[in-house]
């Protein structure tokens, strides 16, 4: 196991498990879990369905469009990575996508006073490695 740089944001482990929403987010594209005998769409990427247990799962690619669910301000350093630093403050927030998956982003492009729960949000991707991208979103 490597030391974290504490200076710099920590990047993703990519695993068999998690490589195409990773690689999918470099190339752009918004990949998530579908099952094929209920259609739930899930993230985070797991071996089985998170409705019905069917393990039977397709990468989907989805529109990246959603809605805040829930939100918080960071105005400090996240997880002591000092490669947030010029971010702050930071709005992370839970955005119900929707296909239906609910999960945990940073939102851009608007201050904390402008962030609302229920505000319509779109996906936009930034590269983090030679292999991976991340999705983030702003304001639709």
């Amino acid at each position: 196991m490597s030391t974290p740089d504490f200076n710099a944001k920590p990047l993703p482990e990519l695993t068999d498990m998690t490589r195409p929403f990773w690689t999918g987010a470099k190339a752009g594209r918004f990949m998530v879990q579908k099952c094929r005998k209920c259609g739930t769409y899930q993230f985070h990427p797991k071996p089985g369905c998170i409705e019905c247990a069917c393990r039977d799962l397709d990468w989907t690619q989805v529109k990246g469009t959603g809605t805040v669910y829930s939100f918080t301000v960071s105005r400090s350093i996240a997880m002591n990575y000092k490669g947030w630093t010029p971010e702050l403050p930071i709005l992370f927030c839970l955005v119900d996508l929707d296909e239906g998956a609910r999960m945990y982003a940073q939102v851009t492009g608007c201050t904390e006073h402008d962030m609302r729960i229920g505000m319509r949000v779109q996906a936009y991707f930034e590269s983090i490695s030679d292999e991976a991208g991340i999705p983030k979103f702003k304001p639709l």
